[in-house]
């Protein structure tokens, strides 16, 4: 896969849970909690009804809504329609992999140096600052990294990102729904 080329980028949740998926997890708890987010991601596609008790609404329909609507209007952070095309599940397997040989390139010292920076931030202030200061992290890696300059700039971010994110989940699994959210809605906004 050439990193270069301009490509159509697959969802950022499908290629998140990918990346994770590939690059594994040493931690148990993490493994529980990227379980737990996998399956509330899962929706149900069989359109099942939850109808109510025969009210009719002021247009005279009764009220029925679907689990996807009700996900929906639930979900405030993060958009969990994970897609379910085969084409596309594997073009984020693919790009996952590209995107933790490009996060390779970190040394470790410094990716740990930097989770543990973003740890204490984290566990310090609201979520809504959260992108700031995974921003900030991703920046101060790339600065540090000189060998990812033959990469697109948005994947070496991307990969960057997604394993300074990995790395503090490990050590703080708790993070992982709220730094998804921070890393989905970063990645969708753009």
């Amino acid at each position: 896969m050439d990193p270069n080329r301009n490509l159509n980028v697959p969802h950022c949740s499908l290629l998140l849970l990918s990346f994770f998926e590939q690059k594994g997890c040493q931690n148990s708890e993490l493994k529980s909690e990227l379980d737990d987010l996998d399956e509330q991601l899962k929706l149900p596609t069989n359109h099942t009804y939850i109808e109510s008790d025969g009210d009719l609404q002021t247009d005279g329909h009764s009220f029925s809504v679907t689990y996807r609507d009700l996900l929906h209007e639930l979900q405030n952070q993060v958009q969990p329609q994970l897609p379910v095309n085969a084409v596309e599940a594997q073009a984020a397997r693919e790009m996952a992999a590209e995107l933790i040989r490009i996060a390779d390139l970190l040394e470790q010292r410094v990716l740990l140096q930097a989770a543990e920076t973003l740890t204490k931030k984290l566990g310090t202030c609201p979520t809504q600052f959260w992108s700031t200061h995974l921003s900030d992290g991703v920046q101060g890696l790339l600065h540090q990294v000189s060998g990812a300059k033959e990469f697109k700039k948005e994947f070496v971010e991307m990969a960057f990102t997604f394993v300074l994110m990995k790395t503090v989940c490990e050590h703080a699994p708790r993070f992982l729904f709220n730094l998804y959210g921070t890393v989905v809605q970063y990645f969708g906004s753009r």
